[in-house]
């Protein structure tokens, strides 16, 4: 990159590429902690208002909890208590079609959750109360800016020691009026790669994205929605031999409709990729809106589609989650799967919740750099098992239901005992850590009520000096 003769440089100690949930996660964590040069950039000129990611998990509200930020996702967000499970055998012609409502039961079965529901709210408003905690700790996004080169410093010496500044990155800001005011040389501890499927982080570095590529098209749809469901407000599973349909409540009234589509009306044959071109939100709901609601057919914006897309269902892995310990990828960057079970959010926000708190451990010398090893063996053993988890769920999802014509498919009872064995997993309270230098279980049989590698169980505890009640969760 050719660099101004007087190109500005400054040092940061955690440099954070991407300003998404995972990268504002990790900056408002390390702003919290305090006393932690932090900087975090973002290409695109201004942050997401509507659609994208869409919903909280109990285990990430309980760790939003713990930097004051759940309250507000509970007052603006939808609670979502309850999951239906409906099946409709729709056959031709449809005069003939029949229809089973099958099973209504708690969203969240497990019973150590502090919040037993999910929180149904778009990713810009959850964006949003990262911002304003930042703010508080005087911490922006530089926007629009973009990395354009990254070195990392081979000398072991510089690696190990926690005062150097192994990193070089060169940014460019995209809205300087000069050549002096467009570059900018960072040196930083450390990196952080939260910037997406695309990640330019892992490309820099070489590192693979291991995984298929499924068949799986589906479309989103968000609006408010003009409908006699009487379910509209569930979370609700509609499988149908003419597709499958998913409901996730919104908040102010919106839904988000998931519509399973036909490859060959949305997949661009040439590249094998979708394209949105040959899509709309009005055919997204034509294709595949009307059988499955039978005999609840009338379904339709009541206002103008908030926010829609197209996707081809996609799981891979990182086959690495750091460089040298000094260099991380995080979220989309490191792990690609379905969004319909909700996980992509949770997970890369509890991806750089991880990262953060082991980066503030080492920069305040409070435990050794080892620590940071952890990152790569657990968060990428977690990444792994939600790709499995995710090829079960996509095929559950994507698959035809049971019918008397069609023994091979699957039946409601399969579709739950996997929806309700999953629950712990999903909800994020299940997690299980193996073992590591922070993970012993050594001494498990001296905790008989706790499990060592999974969260804290949440207590209640009064306080002697006053009688006031405190979650040992805050």
């Amino acid at each position: 990159v050719p660099m101004p003769l007087q190109t500005p440089e400054s040092f940061a100690d955690v440099l954070i590429i991407g300003a998404g949930p995972a990268g504002l996660m990790c900056a408002n964590a390390l702003a919290v902690a305090g006393g932690i040069e932090v900087r975090i950039i973002d290409q695109r000129p201004s942050k997401i208002s509507v659609g994208h990611a869409d919903g909280l998990h109990p285990r990430t509200i309980e760790v939003l909890q713990s930097y004051g930020l759940a309250e507000r996702m509970l007052r603006e967000g939808s609670r979502m208590y309850m999951c239906d499970a409906q099946f409709y055998y729709c056959r031709p012609p449809r005069a003939n079609a029949s229809s089973k409502f099958t099973t209504c039961v708690p969203d969240v079965t497990v019973s150590t959750a502090r919040f037993p529901f999910k929180i149904g709210l778009h990713q810009g408003a959850i964006e949003d109360a990262f911002l304003d905690s930042m703010a508080q700790h005087n911490l922006k996004v530089d926007r629009p800016v973009k990395p354009l080169d990254i070195e990392l410093s081979q000398d072991q010496e510089q690696l190990r020691s926690l005062s150097s500044y192994p990193i070089k990155v060169t940014l460019a800001h995209l809205d300087g009026a000069t050549d002096a005011e467009k570059l900018e040389v960072v040196h930083a501890k450390y990196v952080v790669g939260a910037d997406g499927a695309h990640s330019w982080v892992r490309k820099a570095f070489g590192i693979t994205m291991d995984g298929d590529q499924t068949n799986y098209v589906w479309g989103v749809v968000d609006m408010v929605p003009d409908t006699d469901f009487p379910d509209i407000r569930h979370r609700a599973a509609i499988h149908s031999t003419n597709g499958s349909l998913m409901i996730i409540p919104r908040e102010s009234e919106k839904v988000r409709l998931y519509v399973q589509l036909s490859g060959e009306d949305f997949v661009d044959p040439g590249t094998g990729r979708v394209s949105k071109s040959n899509s709309s939100p009005e055919k997204i709901l034509e294709v595949r809106m009307a059988p499955p609601f039978i005999p609840f057919i009338y379904v339709s914006p009541l206002s103008d589609v908030e926010w829609w897309t197209i996707y081809m269902i996609g799981q891979r892995v990182a086959s690495r989650f750091s460089v040298e310990d000094r260099v991380f990828i995080a979220g989309d960057a490191c792990h690609t799967h379905s969004p319909k079970a909700g996980q992509g959010m949770n997970a890369s926000m509890n991806d750089t919740h991880n990262l953060a708190w082991k980066i503030t451990q080492d920069l305040k010398g409070w435990a050794n750099p080892s620590i940071l090893r952890t990152v790569g063996i657990l968060r990428r053993k977690y990444a792994q098992d939600l790709i499995d988890f995710d090829k079960r769920n996509a095929a559950l999802f994507s698959g035809k239901p049971r019918t008397s014509a069609g023994q091979d498919g699957i039946s409601h009872e399969v579709f739950f005992k996997a929806y309700k064995t999953a629950s712990g997993f999903t909800s994020g309270i299940g997690i299980h850590y193996g073992p590591s230098i922070i993970v012993n279980a050594k001494h498990q049989c001296c905790a008989e009520n706790l499990v060592v590698g999974q969260r804290m169980i949440p207590q209640v505890f009064v306080r002697a000096a006053d009688a006031r009640t405190y979650s040992s969760h805050d």
